[in-house]
């Protein structure tokens, strides 16, 4: 019957038989558009079966529940963190659904309000410690609690993580024509929000063995290359102008900076853990991972997805539902949904989808690191050494060997391409991103350190100290390696800087509005 309407359709005489090339040039240039603006697809693949994964913004954008489900697909224990409540019908129906599709029951919820300081510190107590009561309940309570809740809203007994992927800040904030001031409140306290889980998590991931591949991958919006320019100056991040582009910008490369300047911390730690191998490269030398290459077992990098049809665009123009329950209301534009559904040919073509936009995210925590590449090169030369082995046994007993039994030379590494520490990624390749740096401060900070290989030679005599004595930290500071990427060491300490000072204002807040409500509280009772 198709074939039928297609006949027919052909042989009417409206059909422009004369425009038949040019309506094939035009398909096919909108396929190649398409396909071009998708972007790269990673190559990787990876079973993640027992590995954990906390994957924040899960259920508040199409780009963390796509990723959720990429996730349980390959096995993996993923926590997913909202701000909503565990009883809520969006989280139990969206965690029955992932699990029903994929197979995987290993998918939890758990509650936890990036822009509340005192729901993040309540989470990573509880995550870390184990303690039922940490959020001030008692212990009958929470076991009561945790009887009603629907299957899929208790996380694993296992504290055990292999990956945090903050996806929360991905989502675009802000209209096209300006941002309000709530829109900046979200865009500091979702970026403390992160910072604060990083450093309440990170004991937890330095105790843990150094065999284990721990990534930390930050997932950044697509315009931090309108705030790596010129008027970079004020490490605070504090914009000149009101542009929604230059502070969703800055937002993203302050994401970046200071998370580069954490894997430089993380490689400056005294112990550098290195997985022990006794295999030999062809020459007969013990082969080891350069410390130029990695330093920590613990990886982390930022991940740009590109520009989003839904998580980008919509909200730009406002073509957005607002939230209820508490959450934060997103404002809409009648305006912004009609001219987003007019748009949608051209979205279609020229935005990502939430499958290509996590090409990237799942290309960072595919890729092998330099460690995980060396065991795949210990995992052959053992291979090597049995086959030389059953050879020379097979001799002994006077047989011929089997030719896949003979010895062979150590063939090269399997992967040519490894995970860069502290790198940006965006389709699927490391992006190369020049940050101004301070001036004149930049050339204080020479004169007090000396020359950049001179600081890098005493941050090695430092650690290498360190590792003679046995110690697990050293007294004083730590040096940190001036690499110059993303504006080098001095901007990136001054990022975390600003970040700290930040985080401190807010708990100032905080602790000002508890205790004036206390206040209240006891003149209301009087």
């Amino acid at each position: 019957m198709v074939l039928t309407i297609l006949n027919r359709i052909y042989n009417s005489s409206y059909f422009p038989h004369a425009y038949i090339p040019h309506i094939v040039v035009g398909i096919v240039a909108v396929v190649v558009l398409h396909a071009l603006t998708q972007g790269r697809r990673t190559s990787r693949d990876r079973d993640l079966h027992a590995r954990t994964v906390l994957l924040t913004g899960a259920f508040s954008s199409s780009l963390g529940i796509t990723l959720l489900q990429e996730l349980a697909k390959r096995g993996a224990h993923v926590v997913c963190l909202t701000e909503k409540k565990l009883d809520d019908p969006r989280v139990t129906i969206m965690v029955s659904l992932v699990r029903a599709a994929t197979g995987n029951e290993n998918i939890w919820a758990e509650q936890c309000n990036l822009e509340d300081l005192t729901s993040v510190r309540g989470f990573c107590t509880r995550f870390l410690t184990g303690d039922a009561g940490a959020d001030g309940m008692s212990k009958e309570e929470k076991e009561r609690q945790k009887e009603a809740l629907p299957p899929g809203a208790a996380a694993p007994a296992d504290q055990r993580l292999d990956a945090i992927v903050f996806a929360h800040e991905y989502k675009h904030i802000g209209f096209f024509w300006g941002s309000g001031a709530e829109d900046d409140k979200s865009r500091e306290r979702l970026s403390l929000g992160s910072f604060l889980m990083t450093t309440l998590l990170l004991p937890a991931l330095l105790v843990a063995p150094v065999e284990r591949d721990i990534r930390i991958v930050n997932v950044v919006n697509p315009f931090y290359a309108a705030a790596a320019g010129p008027g970079f100056t004020d490490p605070s991040f504090k914009p000149r102008s009101g542009s929604t582009f230059l502070l969703e910008g800055t937002r993203s490369l302050r994401s970046i900076i200071l998370t580069r300047h954490l894997q430089r911390i993380l490689d400056a730690l005294p112990s550098p853990q290195a997985p022990p191998t006794n295999a030999t490269d062809a020459s007969g030398g013990v082969r080891v991972v350069s410390s130029k290459v990695q330093k920590s077992n613990i990886v982390a990098v930022s991940v740009s997805p590109g520009v989003s049809k839904v998580d980008t665009v919509a909200p730009l123009i406002g073509a957005v539902w607002g939230a209820s329950d508490g959450e934060r209301v997103e404002r809409r534009s009648a305006l912004g949904i009609i001219l987003y559904i007019l748009l949608q040919p051209l979205l279609r073509i020229f935005t990502k989808s939430p499958t290509s936009s996590i090409q990237s995210i799942l290309h960072a925590l595919f890729l092998p690191t330099p460690f995980k590449s060396l065991a795949l090169g210990i995992a052959e030369a053992e291979a090597l050494a049995e086959a030389e082995a059953a050879a020379e046994k097979a001799k002994k007993e006077g047989k011929d060997p089997v030719p896949e039994e003979k010895p062979k030379t150590l063939k090269k590494p399997v992967f040519k391409e490894v995970l860069k520490p502290g790198a940006l990624y965006s389709e699927c390749a490391v992006v190369q991103l020049r940050v101004p740096t301070q001036g004149k401060d930049v050339e204080k900070a020479e004169e007090k350190k000396g020359d950049s290989k001179e600081g890098r030679k005493k941050g090695v005599k430092g650690r290498e100290k360190a590792q003679d004595a046995g110690k697990e930290a050293v007294d004083g500071p730590i040096e940190l390696e001036d690499d110059g990427e993303y504006g080098g060491e001095d901007v990136g300490r001054r990022v975390w800087e600003a970040y700290e000072g930040a985080l401190k204002l807010w708990e100032a807040s905080v602790s000002k509005a508890a205790g004036s409500g206390k206040e209240k509280g006891k003149e209301a009772k009087q």
